[in-house]
């Protein structure tokens, strides 16, 4: 039987994000807590301690588990978020992420894993009287638009790289990989026509970096290219 899970983030007001699922009026079988996974940044050992008193609460009700991030790093964030969503997506289940107690660069990164998984993103709208928050106005889900499409051919690369440990150390070797050895020249021109202009638009994408080492070009997956290869598995 499927399950609505749902993704949050915790901050330091544990009374939102509490109200926020009871206000949301969407179902709820399982909880993730995200966390920083340095507890010497600022405030985050409080955030923990919050996390803590909310997973009690929650326990009662519903699974509760944690996924732990760096908060410094939008995209590192978001690929960690991605990989439990795709185990819960890939297990038929339903995602919905609540950023109503984020920090900014996690709103960031639960934007980027809401567009790039299809799944649903929602937020609690304080309500303020006399300049101090008393609660919630009202929960507002977030539209996200689609994303630009990338081809099938750049897919397949991106998964080929990521294969191959998310770095590969040429564009022979790229092409290798793909389309196997040929000694024939004219074939090996177009072929290599072919996979620069591939990577060129990856690039630009912000899905590969292409650095020169020596004769040869190492080919990167960015973290963003590594999201869109866990996605398209």
């Amino acid at each position: 039987m499927s399950k609505v899970v749902h993704i949050m983030p915790v901050g330091l007001n544990k009374e939102r994000l509490l109200e926020s699922i009871r206000r949301s009026g969407y179902p709820i079988q399982k909880v993730y807590l995200v966390l920083g996974n340095d507890k010497g940044l600022s405030g985050e050992e409080d955030v923990h301690k919050a996390a803590e008193e909310i997973e009690k609460t929650l326990n009662v009700l519903v699974e509760v588990e944690k996924i732990y991030v760096d908060k410094l790093d939008v995209y590192s964030a978001a690929l960690d978020m991605l990989k439990v969503i795709k185990t819960e997506l890939d297990e038929g289940n339903e995602i919905l992420i609540n950023a109503s107690d984020a920090p900014r660069t996690l709103c960031i990164a639960c934007y980027i894993a809401a567009q790039l998984s299809g799944s649903r993103l929602y937020i609690a709208m304080p309500k303020y009287e006399g300049g101090k928050e008393v609660g919630i106005e009202k929960i507002v889900e977030i539209p996200i638009p689609p994303l630009k499409r990338i081809s099938d051919d750049k897919i397949v690369i991106v998964k080929t790289i990521q294969e191959q440990g998310g770095e590969v150390e040429s564009i022979n070797k790229l092409i290798e990989l793909l389309e196997g050895k040929t000694e024939d020249q004219k074939k090996y021109m177009a072929q290599r026509a072919r996979m620069s202009y591939h990577l060129k638009g990856l690039e630009e994408d912000g899905l590969v970096e292409m650095r020169r080492e020596g004769k040869n070009v190492k080919i990167k997956l960015t973290e963003l290219g590594k999201a869109y290869a866990l996605m398209a598995a």
